[in-house]
């Protein structure tokens, strides 16, 4: 039997609180955890998503963020964004630059993210437990979506604030 994942939490200042299942903090909005995002990019104008595989239990095949997860309990963020790219698309970065830091405030949770952003263009040893299929998104198509039905509302967050790291003059290298 799989044992439960426990996260570490925060409370909306900052302070550590302990350890919490990610099964109960996902139900509560009032105290925080630690995500990564890794967006992985083919160029500058290009970025990879993943759809969610069909046994995800939040957002099952809906198009997400390259590469996403929680942090281990002790783990750094970049080392969370390494462990989640082999884990997920089989592949280890060969550089990450960090982008930006937010808080993602949702309904039902509230998570301190990370973003990272790496370049690749070699195949894909995806984990279909966790990712159903990777495919390529222009930049300009996704910044101008109308219809996020088919995405992740977490994705969706991402974008906006990869939309202003790009329009004030963050680079992605």
């Amino acid at each position: 039997m799989k044992s439960e994942e426990l996260l570490e939490t925060f409370d909306l200042n900052g302070n550590f609180l302990g350890l919490i299942s990610r099964k109960d903090c996902h139900k509560n909005p009032g105290i925080a955890h630690r995500a990564v995002h890794l967006l992985v990019f083919k160029n500058e104008k290009e970025l990879f998503l993943q759809k969610r595989s069909e046994k995800k239990d939040l957002y099952p095949l809906c198009w997400d963020t390259s590469v996403g997860g929680h942090l281990n309990v002790g783990e750094s963020y970049i080392d969370a964004a390494i462990r989640e790219c082999i884990e997920e698309l089989g592949f280890k970065p060969l550089t990450v630059k960090f982008l930006y830091k937010y808080t993602a405030f949702f309904e039902e949770e509230t998570e301190l993210v990370e973003t990272f952003a790496t370049f690749y263009n070699k195949e894909f040893n995806i984990n279909k437990e966790e990712v159903a299929e990777v495919k390529v998104f222009s930049l300009d198509y996704l910044f101008n979506l109308n219809d996020h039905s088919f995405f992740s509302p977490y994705f969706i967050l991402e974008l906006g604030h990869l939309k202003c790291h790009i329009k004030s003059g963050g680079s992605l290298k």
